[in-house]
Parts: C-alpha cells; structure tokens; sequence
C-alpha cells in the first residue's frame, strides 16, 4: 500500500528532466593538467603498493588535490541531480590495464567496489559478446549490443562507467530521473503507484554455490521510502523472466504501472542523452537515476567494439535502503563483509 509520502511530488535537485537540462554542461568535470599528474603518481603508487587491482584502496591511490573534488562529486550524486561526468583522462596514453586501475582508483574515492556476477568480478566489460550462435536469453544485457532499456542496477549505490572505446556511430549513453517519472506517475496514472510500491519477483540469474537460477523470495518494490529517503529500483528484464520462466502472475493493474513507467521513461523531454567520449568517466546515483543506451553502429573488428569498464560501489553516505529492496544475499555474488564495506 502506497503512504501518504509516496503520494506527494517529490521535490529538490534530484527531479529533473531532460528538457530542464538541454544545452547545460555543468555536470561535467573538467580533469586538470595538475589531476592527472597526481593520477599519474598513484597510478604508479598503486602497482607498487597493490599489485592486485581490487586490493587497491583509497589510501594506495593517493590524489592529494582532486580528492576534495571528488567528495564534492559524491555530495553532489546524494545530494545533487544524482550524476556526474568526469571527463580528460587522455586514453590514448594508457593501456587498457592502467585504465582499469584509474578507473578503480578514482571509483575507489566514493566507495567499495562489488562483485557483478556469479563469477565475482568487481570490475566489469560492457562489450558486445554475441555472435551468429549465442544464446542471448543466457546472456547478460553488458554482453549484448544494441540497445538498452532504461533501469536501475542491483543492490549497489553507484553504478559507473568509464568508455575505453566508443562506438563506429550512436551508443549515447541515456539517463533520466526516476524521482521525476514518479512525479508524472502520480500526475497522470496515481493508480499504478500501489502496485510500484507493491512491487514485483524478480527472476535473478544463476547462484554462485548452486549455479541455478532463482525466484526472489520477497517482491522488490520500484519505489520505497525508508528512513525518510525515496529510493527507485526498476529493472523490466527480470520481471518479465519471473513471468516467463517462473509462472508469475501478474494483474492487469501490474502490467499497467510496468508499462507506463517504461513509456514515460523514454518521453524526450524526460531522459537526458549524453555522448561518452573516450576516458569518459560517468558516475549515476543508482537510487535516483534510470540509465540505459540508444542503439547503435558498431566496428567489425572485435578490437574496436563499443567498449566500457563498470564498476558497482557501495558507498558510505548513500541514503540507507530498505531490507526487501535488495535482490540478492549479501555473499551470493560474492561481496565481502570487509571492515572497508559501508553497512547498510
């Protein structure tokens, strides 16, 4: 049953439309001749300090300057409009391996990175893996090309991508405010705030332990207020696999918020489309923005795909999130209950 509170618009920086936003830039940040010289310096603390990339920490990836910058940015993602673009990292003068460590270095300043699939890497590919015999009902949606309907990720605070290689044409990266689609939902459809509090089972890929796929056991609800914060959490796909593969029912009235939510998700005025460039460092709030991507044109040569690095971090001064909002066990992905991880 939907509160009084998740029946009032929402209001502050976090509600904001694509509209709003055409022709401002000033959620770039712009990286410095002297940032770069400190990410240079750490980078090479970082491989004599860590060799293993994920033991690298805050403390071994030292940026004594850009630091304050970046917890500004992290303010601003809680805070703020919920996304930051972080733009000037010259590719062109790193391999692909030293790219990886800034990228977890610099993603290592907002919070810990978690594992994103049963195979327990915290730094992952989005790159198009299929090909002419694939299977992609088995595949995830970072190893498909084309396009990517707009969603939240799973059980993370901030999601970030960092662009190795863009695509022969298209690909832009598309996100919108998931506390303005609320605001038009309660507009235009009230109705269907029930059932998006309600929420929905998820169908989850295969377990780490058992290596099967699974039902969640509780429904994830797409919009839920806890401690005073309202979070979003909507993910199309594995609702649609509960249905398919699970036998899950779903009223009229379900399908009707499922819809309508996808169909003022991708309003133009509402999304905000954003073209990455190489070294292109983007970080969304996963509590307050949607992200998803345009279709797109990409190279033939295996070496030059649209290619992205992705992080999940948990991070400490994100808005805390209900129980029956988290899809997965703590360790079924393979997360660690390190003295370094942010609780809940």
């Amino acid at each position: 049953m939907t509160t009084k509170a998740e029946n009032t618009p929402v209001t502050g920086p976090n509600v904001w439309t694509g509209a709003e936003l055409a022709g401002c830039d000033d959620w770039i940040f712009h990286l410095t001749p002297a940032h770069l010289a400190e990410i240079d310096a750490a980078l090479g603390r970082a491989h004599a300090e860590a060799p293993a990339l994920y033991d690298v920490t805050a403390r071994d990836f030292p940026l004594p300057t850009l630091a304050a910058e970046l917890a500004h940015l992290g303010d601003s993602l809680e805070q703020g409009r919920g996304f930051v673009l972080i733009r000037g990292v010259p590719v062109e003068r790193y391999s692909d391996g030293e790219l990886a460590t800034i990228f977890w270095g610099i993603g290592a300043h907002f919070g810990v990175g978690l594992a994103q699939s049963n195979k327990g890497d915290r730094l992952g590919h989005v790159v198009d893996l299929s090909g002419p015999q694939s299977d992609v009902g088995q595949m995830r949606s970072y190893e498909l090309g084309g396009d990517l309907r707009m969603h939240t990720d799973l059980n993370q605070d901030v999601v970030g991508l960092m662009m190795l290689r863009a695509a022969k044409s298209g690909g832009a990266s598309r996100i919108a405010s998931s506390m303005a689609i609320h605001n038009v939902i309660l507009e235009e459809h009230p109705e269907f705030l029930e059932p998006l509090c309600r929420g929905y089972y998820f169908h989850v890929f295969r377990h780490q332990r058992t290596g099967k796929s699974k039902l969640t056991p509780h429904r994830i609800p797409v919009f839920s207020r806890y401690d005073g914060a309202l979070s979003c959490h909507f993910n199309p796909r594995p609702i649609e696999r509960s249905v398919a593969r699970a036998g899950v029912k779903l009223s009229a009235l379900e399908v009707g918020a499922v819809d309508f939510f996808i169909e003022v998700a991708g309003r133009p005025e509402i999304y905000l489309d954003m073209f990455m460039r190489p070294g292109d460092i983007q970080l969304i709030n996963n509590h307050l923005i949607l992200h998803g991507r345009t279709d797109y044109e990409d190279f033939p040569d295996a070496q030059r795909r649209r290619h992205m690095l992705r992080l999940w971090l948990r991070c400490a001064n994100a808005r805390k999130q209900a129980p029956n909002s988290q899809v997965h066990e703590t360790d079924e992905l393979g997360y660690r209950k390190a003295a370094s991880l942010p609780p809940r």
